[in-house]
């Protein structure tokens, strides 16, 4: 897991690299559309962090009874690189929480995910965005207790859409993540199992760009 996780801090780290090196460039300062702003370029980094509204969905959902959401959070870095006027590439990287609560009972996930998103400018200050996400599995908790994460699958993938506004440095938005993959990959006696039961997050933030 450790070497996973590297690989997606690498990952993270070389489009940040890119994004700064494009941002300093000769064109830098000719982009008038400003993600953080009205003027400058739609290019930068900046920190982001908010609510999470998560739940499982899937068609074999119903074999764990009765369960609702669970209301959490999300807290992680960004970046940003133009590719034209009204484009821009942004990689993100979170610490997220997801769960259920359930027989008096509150079962917590929490994930290092990398969404790389595709930003299409609606207005100067307004724009939606689209794209994967990759993610790990870091621990897992029933209340306050851990529990083993051997039986779930720790390589999480999906999509993330949204849309967000922009006002001075400031972002206020809202995504839905997609989670792909099934949550188990094991029953208790260490068998293969195939169930439909995946995550879905919808999630509310506020970053700062700089």
């Amino acid at each position: 897991m450790k070497k996973s996780i590297l690989i997606l801090l690498s990952l993270f780290l070389t489009w940040s690299a890119y994004a700064q090196s494009d941002a300093s460039g000769p064109s830098a300062g000719q982009q008038n559309h400003n993600l953080f702003s009205g003027t400058g370029s739609n290019s930068g980094f900046g920190i982001k962090g908010g609510v999470n509204f998560a739940t499982l969905r899937g068609s074999d959902k119903d074999i764990l009874g009765d369960f609702s959401g669970l209301t959490t959070f999300h807290a992680g870095v960004y970046t940003q690189f133009s590719l034209g006027n009204t484009f821009s590439i942004q990689p993100e990287a979170l610490y997220s929480r997801k769960g259920i609560e359930r027989n008096d009972s509150t079962f917590r996930f929490d994930y290092l995910e990398v969404p790389i998103l595709a930003v299409f400018n609606i207005t100067e200050n307004v724009s939606v965005h689209l794209g994967p996400q990759i993610g790990i599995l870091m621990s897992a908790k029933e209340d306050d207790t851990e529990v083993s994460i051997e039986p779930l699958n720790t390589f999480a993938y999906g999509v993330a859409a949204g849309a967000e506004a922009r006002l001075s440095i400031f972002r206020l938005g809202a995504r839905y993540n997609l989670g792909m993959e099934d949550l188990r990959k094991e029953n208790n006696l260490g068998q293969s199992i195939n169930q439909d039961i995946k995550h879905g997050v919808f999630q509310v933030y506020l970053g700062v760009g700089f």
